[in-house]
């Protein structure tokens, strides 16, 4: 396992005590713990980015409703 060295401000040192306090967890783990939590968050709005952009393109919206309207009549069919 690597390691890091980290410079924390005297707010985020008391954050990291409170959360290790409040989670039982070490230091270590609770900065792992929080690089995790921080890349999932950084991966959802860049989908969340991604599916607006798609929701506000015409071509894109009307490509969407013609494969929906496709499948409704093949629905149909069956």
């Amino acid at each position: 396992m690597s390691q890091i060295v980290v410079r924390t401000d005297p707010e985020t040192e008391r954050a990291l005590e409170h959360l290790v306090e409040l989670t039982g967890r070490g230091r270590s783990e609770a900065v792992r713990e929080a690089i995790r939590a921080a890349e999932r968050e950084a991966v959802l709005a860049r989908v969340e980015r991604q599916a607006e952009a798609i929701r506000n393109d015409p071509a894109d919206r009307a490509e969407m409703l013609a494969i929906l309207a496709d499948m409704e009549s093949a629905d149909d069919a069956w």
